[in-house]
């Protein structure tokens, strides 16, 4: 049997991220060990290791969906009341996008004596993405981690959750909650078995998109999102961290009226989100960040719009559903949980 050579490695895998580092070691030890008769019980180990990651599946799901702020009633029961919060796991420790408060919904789902161990995502500081922070009392157990990568570090947590504003700092948990600055450019989750492109994004405070990729699959998030107020061109940050994208998570705040008298507030048009998705070539979009005031009839007459609109073009758009699941796998994407 003829083990692959380095260059036919090269051109089969991914050119980066974790998986193709792990597969062009692994190339590289089995080349090496059948050249060591003793060791050969070391081949078993490592062509299980290749087939380990032969096929990759990652779940999204929605805890929280709406922005600014929470709402809760009859209108909003399809597509739901908590602020940002959506969790990504691919074999590893999940990925926590944003902490609004749809991490309490994530916290009643934990098993009894189930610890968190996370890394967190955060676009940015505004209160509707950070809010269900210090009520996450999942993390307030000894053994619990949180390691939240932030553009700004951990100084305006400290402000934010500190009196006179809040009696308890999250900071103070019996867990453990690190924070790390984040930089534009690459960053590897190992644990969570991802790899993460960061770069900031128009928005009214600095705030970063990201993109976070695992084996073949690819997903964008930019939950806020300031469009040109002529709805006429793309941010070249933005496109890149949709390019080609498995799925796309993209503010989608408002109506085209409703932007017309806020160009200047920090959001995006459900359309514009839509064209975005299109222009960078992606595959499906989630429109997001839903306004306090749009109600379930509402999001599912836009939805059903823009579907329709761009189901001809290849794009799938679907509106965000609290406790709606995206299924991806490297060789297909499926949806589940109504989304």
């Amino acid at each position: 049997m003829r083990w692959p050579s380095t260059e036919a490695a090269d051109n089969h895998w991914p050119r980066r991220g974790w998986f193709r580092r792990a597969a062009m070691k692994t190339v590289a030890r089995v080349r090496w060990v059948t050249c060591a008769p003793s060791r050969i019980r070391s081949v078993s180990i490592f062509r299980a290791k290749v087939a380990s990651f032969s096929s990759v599946k990652v779940s999204v799901r929605f805890y929280g969906t709406r922005g600014s702020r929470p709402v809760v009633g009859p209108d909003h029961a399809e597509f739901g009341g908590d602020t940002a919060f959506v969790v990504i796991e691919a074999g590893g420790e999940p990925v926590f996008l944003d902490l609004g408060t749809g991490m309490d919904a994530y916290a009643r789902r934990l098993e009894a004596g189930q610890l968190v161990r996370a890394s967190v995502l955060l676009s940015h500081y505004h209160f509707d993405h950070v809010q269900g922070l210090p009520f996450f009392t999942a993390v307030d157990v000894e053994g619990a981690r949180l390691r939240i990568f932030t553009p700004g570090g951990p100084d305006p947590l400290e402000r934010l959750f500190a009196p006179p504003f809040f009696p308890v700092s999250p900071l103070r948990f019996r867990g453990e909650i690190s924070v790390a600055r984040v930089e534009e450019g690459r960053l590897e989750l190992e644990a969570s078995r991802v790899e993460v492109l960061a770069l900031e994004v128009p928005h009214t405070n600095t705030a970063f998109g990201y993109r976070i990729e695992a084996g073949g699959i690819s997903i964008c998030y930019i939950p806020d999102h300031q469009a040109p107020c002529g709805l006429d061109f793309f941010d070249e940050k933005a496109l890149r961290l949709a390019e080609g994208a498995d799925l796309v998570i993209h503010d989608a705040q408002y109506s085209e009226v409703e932007f017309a008298a806020k160009c200047h507030w920090g959001h995006s048009t459900y359309g514009y989100a839509a064209a975005l998705a299109h222009q960078a070539g992606a595959k499906h979009v989630v429109l997001f960040h839903h306004d306090p005031s749009r109600t379930d009839s509402d999001l599912l007459e836009v939805e059903k719009g823009l579907a329709a609109r761009y189901a001809p073009l290849g794009l799938r758009v679907t509106a965000a559903r609290q406790g709606g699941m995206i299924l991806l796998s490297d060789e297909h994407a499926a949806a589940a949980g109504a989304l």
